[in-house]
């Protein structure tokens, strides 16, 4: 195939994904955040490798983003709640010492048992859905009686079971560096980042409809 035809093809199976993606278990995860940021809660999110630089940008986005007004120019007033939001992947000093110390498959869950309650949402990304140390965090995360949630593909391995609200990214991939063990992985990824957008605009209007409830004097100090 030409590079243009390659192109056309990678573009062509994300059309296909779009028109397949499962919108009503994005429409669940977004009422179990928004159950959260009322109950004041914390969003603890995990992934492994490249994935877990996309929830660095995630951090930055549900941190910030519906937190200012519409212009950038300034943030909502202290009386808005904000929400907790924990990259479980945002140390890389802490995960290499948690992996010295107690091995790969432990490290998400020594940060996440201590402090995981109720009323909090655990997020957890992995492309097999089988990674040990998403699916121990994700068994943690549900004994504690936190909400779940996980982002998978092909069957959804163990965190679809696992999970309150599982969405496996559908579809096969023909195009270079995504076939074979790594099927459809280029399009996962930039699903989880798709997904990460949807969630905080979502949060944005929601946070914008608390705003509007506030009597004036507040919502402007």
């Amino acid at each position: 195939m030409s590079v243009e035809d390659l192109v056309g093809l990678y573009l062509a199976e994300k059309i296909a994904i779009c028109e397949q993606f499962p919108v009503a278990s994005v429409a669940a995860l977004a009422e179990m955040l928004f159950d959260t940021y009322e109950a004041g809660g914390t969003v603890y999110a995990m992934a492994n490798g490249g994935n877990s630089g996309t929830l660095d940008h995630a951090y930055c986005d549900f941190k910030h983003h519906p937190f200012v007004s519409e212009d950038k120019s300034r943030p909502l007033p202290r009386s808005v709640k904000r929400l907790s939001f924990v990259n479980l992947c945002g140390s890389p000093a802490e995960l290499t010492g948690l992996v010295n110390d107690l091995g790969p498959d432990e490290m998400y869950v020594a940060s996440l048992e201590p402090v995981v309650t109720r009323d909090d949402l655990v997020m957890a990304y992995s492309g097999s859905g089988n990674s040990p140390n998403v699916v121990r965090a994700l068994e943690v995360a549900g004994r504690a009686g936190a909400r779940t949630f996980a982002m998978t593909k092909g069957d959804g391995g163990r965190c679809r079971a696992l999970a309150d609200v599982c969405i496996v990214v559908p579809g096969s991939s023909r195009f270079p560096g995504q076939t074979g063990s790594n099927n459809n992985n280029f399009h996962f990824e930039d699903a989880m980042l798709s997904l990460n957008h949807i969630l905080v605009g979502l949060l944005k209007q929601r946070v914008a409809e608390r705003l509007a409830r506030l009597p004036s004097g507040v919502a402007s100090s």
